[in-house]
């Protein structure tokens, strides 16, 4: 990142970077994802739609609306509003059909002890996925960031606390600072979000019933329901 000024409306990383890398490595893409602002507008918090963070952004004249001490609190909100805004822009809009890539559905007759068959597994799947996100996410994770000078806890993605040391906010480079809340926030959502929670349950059975679910009237013509 440049430590020149920059325009806080577009909250754009300065091109002409000076980082001691290799100048032929790819630039990473800082504009992807969402963008989330405390209320002063001197933090802004950039997360992918699953919700990782990939950079945090001050504005040039952030100490004027927020004092040092108070800069955790303000990331935490610039941090709460980007988690937000990714969660709504992933849900389908009303009505939207997505395209399918399921093979051609099966036709074979059902019985309904094949039904009971598969929502008896479908259960037991759902039973030990959720059996292993909860051992792996009901305590929060808390973490330092590498330079020692911000921390925070967080739990099942949501970043619940930060904390910012007050001096060194007040004397760091605003690079130095962004550096180490992106490092602490990035990994603090990996942390506490299970590998597998972001996917979701996966079974054959689970894959099974939501192609039955995904096309009724195939359904019920395999039931004997319907020609």
């Amino acid at each position: 990142m440049s430590h020149g000024r920059r325009n806080p409306q577009d909250w754009e990383f300065d091109d002409a970077a000076s980082w001691d890398a290799d100048d032929d490595a790819p630039e990473p893409d800082d504009t992807a994802g969402v963008l989330g602002q405390d209320s002063a507008g001197a933090v802004a918090v950039r997360v992918t739609g699953s919700g990782a963070v990939t950079s945090v952004a001050l504005a040039d004249d952030w100490k004027q609306s927020v004092a040092p001490h108070e800069l955790g609190a303000a990331v935490l909100a610039a941090m709460t509003a980007a988690t937000v805004q990714a969660m709504a822009e992933t849900v389908p809009a009303a009505g939207a059909q997505p395209a399918s890539t399921r093979p051609p559905a099966d036709t074979s007759p059902l019985s309904r002890q094949d039904v009971l068959r598969l929502l008896d597994e479908v259960s037991a799947d759902l039973a030990e996925f959720t059996r292993r996100i909860s051992a792996t996410s009901n305590q929060p994770v808390s973490l330092e960031s590498a330079g020692g000078h911000v921390s925070g806890t967080a739990k099942r993605g949501q970043v619940l606390e930060i904390s910012v040391d007050p001096d060194w906010a007040g004397a760091a480079r605003d690079s130095e600072i962004e550096a180490e809340l992106t490092e602490l926030l990035a990994g603090l959502v990996e942390r506490s979000v299970p590998a597998d929670a972001t996917a979701g349950p996966r079974s054959r059975a689970i894959e099974e019933l939501q192609s039955l679910a995904a096309d009724p009237h195939t359904l019920l013509r395999r039931l004997g329901l319907s020609r």
